[in-house]
């Protein structure tokens, strides 16, 4: 697989800009967007292997976004991210399908470390060896 296409959706500008910036120096192909409808645009665009989504953003909230991704987009790997770390919350996020729930503020080298094992499912799959599952919930909630 070439380098990974990661789409950071965050309605505000310094943690997007912050996101890409240290994505896209580990190597990850980046680009963002400020809200849920223009995510939608761009997954069609840009056409991202995963996705970073915050929960709270304009016009499609997280979840929205989530059940698009799934229906419209279902082999992208969606990551989400919120301040909130209420179980129930996490748990609604892992029967929709995330991959991954990240709890805001997270440490930078953990989100690098869950999109290395993600891309490296991706890889796997895209060489014909497994299929994408979203098994990457034990351990993975970072806080």
């Amino acid at each position: 697989m070439e380098r990974c296409k990661v789409m950071v959706v965050d309605d505000q500008l310094w943690v997007r800009t912050m996101l890409l910036e240290a994505l896209s120096s580990s190597g990850y192909l980046t680009f963002g967007a400020a809200d849920g409808r223009e995510a939608l645009h761009m997954m069609h665009e840009e056409k991202p292997d995963i996705a970073l989504i915050d929960m709270t953003i304009p016009g499609i909230d997280g979840f929205t976004l989530l059940a698009h991704l799934k229906d419209e987009k279902p082999e992208v790997a969606t990551i989400l991210m919120s301040g909130n770390s209420d179980i129930n919350y996490i748990n609604r996020a892992r029967k929709e399908g995330a991959c991954g729930y990240l709890v805001k503020p997270f440490d930078m080298e953990e989100l690098k470390s869950l999109l290395a094992r993600i891309s490296t499912t991706l890889d796997t799959a895209a060489r014909g060896e497994g299929i994408w599952a979203t098994e990457y919930w034990e351990g993975q909630m970072i806080s």
